[in-house]
C-alpha cells in the first residue's frame, strides 16, 4: 500500500466537514470490529483508492492519524511500519490539513449512525 497521501482525503469519514452516512453501515461496524481486535485488525487503506488495482492503494490518513493519536494500537500496522521504512517516513509527515477531526474512530461511528 502506497503512503504518500499527506492529509485526511476531501471525503474521509475521520474529518466533521465531511457528510455523514457517506459509508454503508457495515463499513463503520467493520472498522469498529477491527479495531477491537488490536492483533489481527486490518490495516485500513483509503476508500477512495478501494476499486483501483492492488498496487494503487493508499493508507487513510484518517486512520493512521488516530492511530499515531493512540500509540499505534494496531499491531498489523505496528508490523508495517517496521517492514517499510516510506510508511515510517510518511508517518511523520501527515496531518490533519487545518480539518477539524472526530476524537475517536466511536466518535466518529456514532455521527454516522453506528454505536459500539
Amino acid at each position: 500500500m502506497k503512503s504518500d497521501l499527506r492529509e485526511p482525503c476531501q471525503s474521509c469519514p475521520y474529518r466533521k466537514d465531511t457528510p455523514t452516512m457517506l459509508w454503508h453501515r457495515s463499513e463503520f461496524e467493520n472498522l469498529l470490529r477491527q479495531d477491537a481486535n488490536e492483533l489481527g485488525g486490518h490495516v485500513f487503506g483509503c476508500h477512495k483508492f478501494r476499486k483501483q488495482p492492488s498496487e494503487e492503494h493508499r493508507y487513510c490518513v484518517g486512520w493512521l492519524l488516530d492511530q499515531q493519536r493512540r500509540g499505534y494500537p494496531s499491531i498489523q500496522l505496528r508490523l508495517s511500519l517496521i517492514k517499510d521504512a516510506d510508511l515510517q517516513k510518511a508517518v511523520t509527515q501527515i496531518g490533519d490539513g487545518g480539518h477539524e477531526l472526530y476524537p475517536s474512530i466511536t466518535a466518529m461511528c456514532r455521527a454516522n449512525g453506528v454505536r459500539r
